[in-house]
């Protein structure tokens, strides 16, 4: 508001223009800073001679109070909330003053130094504008005037004021509330005691009243007048004198056992969550008095201190109380207790001694500073106490997270020692980390010192990524300088770590693109800052930083959820996990809510749960363990028999021992943050989680049996979310009060009945299968929300202004039963229906002009009592509309008979859109969900679902075989879904009928498309692979042409609709889908992906009343075709020079002609190859054609409304034809064609009407901009703009749509693989490619290193003069040998060497059919029992897969490629890596320690073994080197290399040699674990030197080569 527009200040109609001021007169303006009761602010004088009377002069003096030096105000909150600069900008007020005063003076004509003021009239104007401009104002406006009536001679000269000093200087003094009940109780001590007794009394009955009120809503249903209540009861307890208060709470408050009936309960629940929200220190000594009294519970303890903690204003003396509450033997005696009361302590004293942040509603310091410093030294001191004498991790835990909530300068060198000092080494990660998090709140008062601390922890790569994520979250709230932010994305150039690297690069990354204004110097910082950052895009399964935000800019409101993931190299699962919840509105930004997650050893537990043995498909009570069958094997009745299996992996276990990697030990602990502080946090029992991954379950056997016969929960809660006030002085002498206030009930009542046949556990049914469930709920959920928002002027009598009244609703019924029948495959669920109207969702908000008046009067026995008389009036401004708009829409009436209904009503602004923006200053809104029983009502819904399956009962033993056989290779599949609302005439009943099966056809390669230009027809079915041989390429095009249709029909029938239909309603929906049935590899392909869609509805499916058939196809684009078409024919004649347009050459090398190169050489699958395959069997072009007949009118208009509001949108990039159009009726065609580099999309459309052509869509990043007020052409204000954080994806030949999206979110490592080359060169897991040759020795290519040991995979090269492997494979209890087949090798050529494949299992040699899936059964007798593993051929290779552990093997003799599961994550050993995701620690040998070298990376994974030695010559093996020496005292010490080096064995001499730096760890010679690691040495190396302290760097000869002395 600008001050200076005096037609913002001429309100009254009595008011004359002014007109007889002529503007051109003589006027002097002066700016002065001035002092008065408001503040020091800047004053503008204008003085001027008025031209209709003469010796007249006006002095008009304008003050805005947004230009103030020192401004007085009084502002406090229970929330912590911060007004965040924008670009440097101080934050913009939200409640803005002003006022004008004219003063007429007359003159005069003799002296100039003498006047005389006629009159003076001053206006004053308060805005309060939480949104834009357009989005409705609070104005208040004051008016006094002084009119000079009659005037007298004053000889006398008045004295100047004593001191001179004193002149000005006026400060308003605000009354607060705690002066204000100074008062009362003051008067409430000088009663007498009777008098006391009175009024104690009559609080107490009316405490007792709004008890009773609040519970017997909570059971009956929570109203507008509950919340109301429990504010009122809120401010009652505040009212109260300490006497009064303790005397209420003594009597209302007794032991929980006491309490039977739920009255009682609900109402005692009720006083204690108001007792927490009293927000004084004699609230706090009430509550410890309660539980010195042992009369709450420990929860009740535990809730009672953190909501004091919260609401209430520290002082000195209330947080020596909360110390005492610590300190106290019930906080000793329980866990929980100590807990909370610590975290309470934490918050209390963050909110006494931390220093308010501008434009924060926050407390203050104390007044004396030394006292403030006394005070800061003393809980320093005793937070610090609290870590000495913690003696556990979780006591020491408790400690880190108090002094995090209390944010004190004096404990940081405390916690720099945890983090870095000498000792923290041996510190608990969890203990670090959070030590690290406990400096989040100085981070900003200490940016320099928490730099120091915590820049080298996130710049160490040996530090936990954990660690170093949580170093760089807290540096980052420190408000960092575009010159450390560049320090900190420099650093990822050289990152080795992924997790850390990707977590940094997605946090700048969301902080450049955030939308909040909190965020907007650091949104320009890190724009900025991320050009020199290395860009990080490893995949979903790394550790990363991502947010959902909505900013409305016309409201000034938005919210953000930030989700942070620390990733487990270990585990699938994350470490560490976290949601933060954060709003802006009103012009303050406040993080509301946070909750997270950390748990070691979470793969253990989900593993544990879900079983690893999937043996057959169980149901999810036998996943819960496998423990009892151990245990049964352990009886004898297992074979104890061992296997070829079993004897040789023990040899390899004793000649390479395999170091195995265990899980962390199990712990962990979830929080919660309310307005940044730790309001709780919950250790995870370690025992408990232990007992889940040994035996498989969790110790619930008491609330077993209690489900079995019925558990009932019922939880109360009542709180306030937001609590606020912020007082400005006006002119008046009285201030204006903005003031927030809200109440949050909620209730549940549930009660749960489950039983398990024959029990839940395996154990307790004697390892049977579960044959039923049998589950009944019943229950009901209520939410209430009341925000109360005002702005008034109190003048103690009498209070007046504008509020609003927002009231929010929700409810949520459940009642069913479901039943499981496992063994018939058959199961029901019952729905019960409402038997009333149920509003499922209310909100209503009104604003209003108010007056609120005081009146004492003395009651019968002479005690003063006050009534407040309330009166109101709605608000009509004359910008919004007089009437509001409504809307209602119902579904379900007479098609449910269940009726939801949806009203709105909302007032708008004038000249505005009636449905957008929504502002609640505008005048009253409603929006109400409510459901109601229908036309002929059910009183209960019976869904079923029964899985259909053909009866074999009549079949033969080898009928049966075979019925089964081809029943899995049809992967048939039926269910029936029965859905039947009861009712005793009109019962609706519907049915549903799924049926999905597959089936392997021949694609007719010979036929050809006649869409495609006959320039490009140049016969690829016909062509040869190139780099394959004849054979090869006729079996190729044999396997690959190979098509697989899957057919989805549904079926739908249900009975006619009462009062609209007269005959059933049927439906039928086939869709058939067709996509390669194997992946593709080939550079010459021309498929496609169709998708075919019938649906026919109505009367019945003959397709006589409507249809619509959609078919869509996926092929290559002819530019797609013209390029391969040119890279072709460029490899096909290098030195052509086609002079066609159509055929330039572009490049002189492409991607096709470097792998055909590659296959040429014999190296199939080369990094070239993999691209050139990729881009040729991506399918750049759509097209889809519908066809439909007699849809009905609703759907036209849809689709009308949607093509246009899509016309809408890209009209910049719209060609529209409409003249001369003849195209086919009731058909739509529509082409979408996309580049290579997949960016741009373009799209022509063909309908009946018009063509269209829509050029250049984004679909990398696409923002999808929806309105479904016009799409649906409703009134509801339904905008959304939606920004898709994934690109769009054409279907592609080498993979399914899954594959590539998953492979897309998780950087190509959605089937992780590992692969052996030709040409002797290793990709591993996790990417790392290096050169190694295994040569005649066994080495291990991949091993399951976890505790279970499930595979293993060995690979040699007998002769070093080819490329031939031999591959073994160990799973399952067998051993698979895939070699080549030499004998006859001399007389066959080359291009039959596929058929010369040899396969053994357990040294039976097996013959594979090309093509055929050979299947090994558990019981080779028995074709029924479970499938162990497959064995195919295909082409040259042979494939060995295992579903059940997510395994697969390839190999053709040349390559060898190992695909695992990602559940393998960090669990495995070999040549292809541990798969923990990162590179830096890639080359880990089998004891863990982590070579620099690939050379001796793969030494260490050979296995020992006389065969694979020549003559006369030694392999050199693994050891450690030792080194004697003196030290600096003249002492013999023995020193030992951290890491194996490659030595020749005793007896053999070196023959080839490379110089290798190795650090040395040392030891004195005469200690005995010197002499034991002398002779450990000798046999195997000594992997407990890879964690000992570096004490020397020697050079030492790595010795490649032996030969015999």
């Amino acid at each position: 508001m600008d001050p200076r527009k005096s037609e913002l200040l001429d309100r009254d109609d009595d008011v004359t223009p002014n007109t007889s001021y002529n503007k051109f007169a003589n006027e002097r303006i002066y700016r002065v800073m001035e002092d008065d009761v408001t503040g020091r602010c800047e004053t503008l004088y204008n003085i001027r001679d008025n031209q209709v009377q003469k010796n007249i002069r006006e002095i008009i003096k304008t003050k805005d109070y947004r230009n103030c030096e020192e401004r007085s105000e009084h502002a406090q909150a229970i929330q912590s909330g911060f007004m965040p600069h924008e670009q440097g900008d101080k934050p913009k007020e939200l409640l803005e003053s002003s006022v004008q005063t004219r003063a007429y003076v007359t003159m005069d004509k003799n002296s100039h130094d003498k006047f005389m003021v006629k009159s003076v009239e001053s206006r004053g104007q308060h805005v309060f504008q939480p949104y834009t401009d357009k989005g409705g104002d609070v104005i208040t406006f004051a008016k006094q005037s002084l009119k000079l009536l009659e005037s007298a001679d004053w000889t006398e000269e008045l004295p100047e004021p004593e001191p001179s000093e004193r002149k000005g200087g006026l400060m308003f003094v605000f009354d607060t509330r705690e002066q204000n009940r100074d008062l009362t109780w003051d008067r409430y001590m000088r009663m007498s005691d009777a008098q006391k007794h009175d009024v104690t009394q009559m609080k107490t009955e009316k405490i007792q009243a709004l008890c009773q009120d609040i519970a017997v809503d909570l059971n009956d249903g929570i109203s507008g007048e509950s919340t109301r209540k429990f504010m009122e009861l809120v401010e009652e307890l505040r009212n109260l004198h300490q006497d009064q208060l303790e005397t209420i709470i003594k009597e209302e408050i007794t032991s929980p056992e006491e309490h039977t009936d739920w009255r009682h309960k609900n109402a005692r629940k009720v006083l204690l969550d108001a007792v927490s929200l009293v927000g004084k220190k004699e609230a706090l000594k009430v509550i410890q008095q309660l539980m010195e009294d042992d009369k709450v519970t420990d929860d009740e303890c535990a809730q009672m201190l953190t909501g004091i903690s919260l609401s209430i204003q520290p002082c000195p003396e209330s947080v020596k109380n909360m110390l005492d509450i610590v300190k106290s033997p019930r906080c000793q005696s329980s866990r929980q207790v100590r807990q909370a009361a610590w975290l309470s302590l934490g918050t209390m004293v963050h909110g006494l001694l931390s220093e308010r942040r501008e434009g924060q509603l926050e407390k203050h310091l104390p007044e004396n500073k030394e006292t403030a410093m006394e005070l800061r030294r003393l809980y320093s001191q005793e937070l610090m106490t609290c870590m000495e004498d913690a003696q556990s991790d979780e006591a020491k835990l408790m400690c880190l997270k108090a002094m995090g909530n209390a944010g004190l300068e004096d404990t940081v060198d405390r916690l720099q020692e945890f983090i870095t000092g000498k000792d923290s080494d041996t510190t608990p990660l969890e203990l670090r980390v959070e030590a690290i998090r406990a400096l989040w709140r100085v981070a900003e008062k200490l940016p320099h010192k928490i730099l120091n601390i915590l820049f080298p922890v996130f710049n160490n790569p040996e530090r936990d990524p954990e660690e170093r994520t949580a170093a760089f979250d807290v540096v980052m709230a420190s408000n960092p300088p575009l010159s450390v932010l560049e320090m900190i994305t420099q650093s990822t150039q050289r990152e080795t770590s992924n997790q850390v690297g990707q977590y940094v690069y997605t946090c700048l990354k969301k902080l450049s693109e955030s939308e909040l204004p909190k965020d907007m110097r650091m949104k320009t910082d890190c724009k900025i800052a991320l050009r020199l950052a290395k860009p990080f895009n490893k995949g979903i399964q790394y550790s990363q930083s991502r947010w959902f935000q909505a900013m409305d800019r016309d409201m000034q409101m938005g919210a953000a959820l930030d989700i942070n993931t620390v990733a487990d190299k270990s585990s699938v699962w994350p470490r560490f996990a976290s949601a933060k919840l954060g709003l802006h509105a009103m012009g303050y930004h406040m993080d509301v809510f946070e909750t997270g997650v950390r748990v070691e050893g979470l793969q253990a537990m989900v593993d544990s749960l879900l079983g690893k043995d999937m043996d057959e498909k169980k149901s999810i009570f036998d996943y819960l363990k496998k423990k009892s069958q151990q245990r049964h094997h352990a009886d004898g009745s297992w074979n104890s028999r061992k296997s070829l299996h079993d004897i040789e992996m023990e040899k390899i276990q004793q000649k390479l021992p395999v170091e195995t990697r265990r899980h962390s030990e199990p712990r962990g602990h979830m929080y919660m943050k309310w307005f940044g502080n730790e309001i709780r946090f919950d250790q995870l029992n370690k025992d408990d989680m232990q007992q889940l991954i040994d035996q498989g379950r969790w110790p619930i056997t008491d609330k077993e049996e209690e489900l079995r016969h019925g558990m009932d929960t019922h939880v109360t809660k009542a709180t306030k979310l937001v609590e606020a006030s912020r007082q400005i002085p006006t002119q008046l002498g009285l201030p204006i009060t903005l003031e927030m206030n809200s109440a949050l009930l909620m209730t549940s009542d549930v009660n749960t009945k489950l039983k398990v046949k024959p029990g839940i556990f395996q154990e307790d049914r004697h390892n049977q299968k579960v044959k039923g469930v049998d589950c009944e709920v019943k229950g009901q959920q209520e939410i209430a929300l009341q925000l109360v928002g005002k702005m008034s002027v109190d003048c103690h009598v009498i209070q007046s202004g504008v509020a609003l009244n927002a009231m929010m609703n929700t409810q949520f019924p459940l009642s069913g039963k479901m039943s499981l029948d496992m063994e018939n495959k058959k199961h029901k669920m019952t729905i019960e229906t409402p038997e009333k109207e149920r509003e499922l969702f209310v909100w209503r908000s009104e604003p209003f002009v108010f007056t609120e008046e005081s009146r004492s009067r003395p009651n019968a026995d002479g005690v003063e009592r006050e009534d407040q008389v309330f009166k109101k009036l709605s608000i009509q401004g004359k910008k919004t509309q007089k009437w509001p708009n409504m809307f209602h829409t119902s579904y379900g009436r007479e098609e449910l008979g269940i009726e939801f209904a949806l009203d709105t009503r909302m007032v708008s602004r004038m000249n505005h859109e009636q449905t957008s923006p929504f502002h609640p200053l505008t005048g009253p809104a409603e929006l109400r969900l409510s459901c109601k029983p229908g036309l002929y009502a059910p009183s209960e819904i019976d869904l079923e679902l029964q899985q259909t399956e053909d009866t074999v009962r009549h079949l033969s033993p080898m009928e049966r075989l075979v019925f089964t056989e081809e029943k899995e290779r049809r992967n048939e599949q039926r269910m029936e879904i029965s859905v039947l609302a009861k009712h005793p005439q009109h019962p609706r009943t519907m049915k549903i009928k799924l049926n999905t099966y597959e089936e392997v056809t021949q694609e007719d390669i010979d036929s050809e498309d006649a869409s495609i230009p006959g320039r490009f027809r140049h016969g690829k079915a016909k062509d040869m692979e190139p780099g394959v041989s004849i054979e090869t390429d006729d079996k190729m095009k044999q396997w690959f042409n190979q098509i697989l249709r899957r057919t989805i029909a549904v079926q739908l029938e249900r009975s006619p609709v009462p009062s609209k239909e007269s005959q059933d309603f049927k439906m039928c929906v086939t869709t058939e889908l067709e996509y390669p049935a194997v992946p593709e590899w080939r550079l010459l392909q021309d498929r496609r992906v169709k998708t075919n869609i019938d649906v026919k509805w109505g009367r019945d499916c003959s397709g006589n009343d409507k249809r619509m058939k959609i078919i869509a196809q996926w092929q290559k684009s002819d530019e797609q075709r013209q390029q391969e078409k040119i890279e072709e024919l460029q490899e096909q004649h290098p030195s052509s020079q086609d002079t066609s347009e159509e055929f330039i050459r572009r490049d002189k090398t492409t991607i096709y002609s470097a792998c055909v190169q590659d296959r040429l050489q014999g190296l199939m699958e080369t990094p070239a190859c993999r691209k050139a395959v990729e881009q040729r069997s991506l399918l750049q072009q759509m097209d889809i054609d519908v066809e439909y007949h007699n849809i009905p009118t609703w759907m036209k208009e849809m689709s009308s409304a949607l093509k246009q509001y899509f016309y809408h949108i890209f009209f910049d990039r719209l060609i529209v034809e409409d003249i001369d159009v003849h195209n086919d009726d009731n058909k739509m065609r529509m082409r979408c064609t996309i580049d290579r580099d997949q960016k741009e999309m373009n799209i022509t459309m063909a309908t009946p009407e018009e063509n269209t052509k829509i050029n250049r869509i984004s679909i990398e990043k696409p923002k999808i901009r929806l309105d479904f007020s016009k799409i649906f052409k409703t009134r509801l204000p339904m905008k959304t703009d939606w920004s898709v954080s994934f690109p769009m994806r054409f279907p592609s030949t080498k993979m399914t749509m899954r594959e590539q999206y998953m492979d897309m979110v998780m950087n190509d490592k959605f089937i992780p693989h590992c692969k052996y080359q030709p040409n002797d060169r290793i990709r591993t897991f996790d990417g790392v490619e290096f050169p190694y040759q295994v040569g005649p020795c066994d080495h291990i290519l991949a091993k399951d290193a976890s505790p279970e040991h499930r595979f293993m995979v060995l690979i040699n090269k007998p002769d070093m003069e080819n490329n031939k492997k031999i591959v073994k494979v160990f799973l399952e209890g067998k051993k698979i040998e895939m070699s080549m087949n030499n004998e006859q090798q001399s007389h066959q050529s080359s291009d039959e060497e596929d058929n010369q494949m040899q396969i053994t299992i357990d040294g039976r040699q097996v013959s594979l059919p090309h093509l055929i899936v050979h299947k090994i059964y558990k019981d080779e007798e028995d074709a029924g029992s479970p499938v162990m593993f497959t064995l195919q051929k295909v082409g040259k290779k042979v494939k060995v897969e295992c579903d059940r552990l997510g395994v697969t093997v390839e190999t053709d003799g040349h390559n060898a490629d190992v695909k695992i599961s990602n559940a393998y994550r960090g669990k495995m050993a070999g040549l292809c890596g541990n798969f923990d995701g990162e590179h830096h620690s890639e080359y880990e040998g089998p004891s863990r320690e982590v070579y620099s070298s690939p050379f001796d990376f793969g030494l260490s994974y050979r296995i020992p073994s006389q065969e694979c030695h020549e003559q006369g010559k030694s392999l050199s093996v693994m050891r450690n080197v030792r080194i004697t020496q003196l030290n600096e005292f003249n002492k013999k010490e023995t020193c030992f290399s951290k890491m194996p080096v490659a030595q020749c064995p005793e007896g053999f001499r070196v023959s080839r040699s490379e110089t290798r730096h190795l650090e040395f760890h040392c030891l004195p010679s005469e200690l005995d674990i010197t002499k034991k690691y002398t002779e450990l040495h000798k046999t195997k190396p000594l992997d407990m030197m890879a964690k000992k302290r570096t004490d020397r760097i020697e050079e030492v000869e790595a010795e490649l080569e032996c030969e015999m002395e």
